[in-house]
């Protein structure tokens, strides 16, 4: 039986309320190669300016969906491989450091569920949306070329603002319910503060997420509340380029609304994780990251791994 005719048969007489916990939207990361909530941890430590990034990140999702109650769709469990291909650059602002940056993806997922009663399942590869985002650093990191960085450079506290827009280029059918792309532009300003000493680097961040309507889902029009959500990360460096981090990160909020009527699918979840990077090669490094969730009232409770490869010129 093909799956996405039996869920759109389905969900056209369902509340959506299975409409962003089903989209890969939640499945695919922005931390590199992982995942929906993103843990990102040194957004907004200081780095030389003129500085060029490649990378190169392969990341894997999977976990079970916990939908509302009153929908009928049990066992959902679905399971994502991403490619992600990013480009950054360092650059001065104002007397500041900034960072330009911006990522597309690949993603492979399939899924399984039992619907009414019946198990179907289904496989597809596609293209994600795209992302960019600047990151402007307003206290407490000078710009600075490598050699005056490492020349006099003294690291402590650190205020950024940062600005990410992600652009509806992915693949999309509107008579599907897992789509890679989301068909829709998502705004997400953020502001964050760092903290090192004697090896040792705390940050906090705080992110909104605005998003613009998808006009066209199973021929419905679905708009999204705002999500809300904050971050905290603490890691330890032991030499040049290699440290590791703890993540952690609460969001809330985000409720959908079909044709203007509330979903009732608000969020209140959490997540923690580990991040490790080391150098591998001068100008090389190897990143591995890891979460899972620890709190889910609605969505996909999933675990999530991943290995990014940095170029840096």
């Amino acid at each position: 039986m093909e799956v996405w005719s039996v869920w759109f048969s389905v969900l056209r007489q369902t509340p959506l309320r299975l409409l962003r916990p089903l989209g890969l939207g939640w499945l695919l990361l922005g931390n590199a190669p992982t995942v929906a909530q993103e843990l990102e941890p040194r957004s907004y430590v200081n780095i030389p300016i003129g500085l060029n990034f490649l990378l190169l990140g392969y990341g894997r999702t999977e976990g079970n969906v916990a939908p509302s109650p009153n929908v009928p769709i049990e066992n959902a469990f679905i399971q994502t491989d991403a490619l992600v291909l990013g480009y950054a650059r360092s650059f001065a602002l104002r007397g500041n450091s900034a960072k330009f940056d911006v990522q597309t993806s690949r993603a492979c997922y399939e899924g399984r569920a039992d619907i009414v009663g019946e198990p179907v399942s289904a496989s597809r590869c596609e293209w994600g949306d795209t992302r960019a985002r600047i990151s402007w650093n307003l206290i407490g990191a000078p710009a600075l070329t490598p050699g005056e960085y490492r020349q006099k450079f003294k690291p402590g506290f650190t205020l950024g603002a940062s600005l990410q827009i992600e652009a509806p280029t992915g693949s999309y059918d509107s008579d599907k319910v897992i789509n890679a792309g989301a068909n829709r532009w998502t705004v997400r300003p953020g502001v964050g503060l760092s903290y090192i000493w004697e090896g040792w680097y705390l940050d906090a961040s705080a992110d909104i997420k605005f998003y613009t309507d998808n006009d066209n889902y199973l021929g419905a029009r679905i708009s999204q509340d705002p999500l809300y959500q904050v971050q905290v990360h603490l890691a330890r460096y032991f030499a040049p380029g290699a440290w590791i981090s703890l993540n952690s990160n609460y969001y809330l909020g985000g409720e959908s609304s079909r044709d203007e009527n509330p979903l009732e699918d608000d969020l209140d979840n959490a997540r923690l994780g580990v991040t490790v990077s080391f150098p591998i090669a001068p100008g090389h490094s190897l990143r591995l990251n890891a979460s899972k969730g620890v709190i889910t009232r609605l969505g996909t409770d999933f675990d999530t791994m991943g290995i990014t490869y940095q170029y840096r010129f």
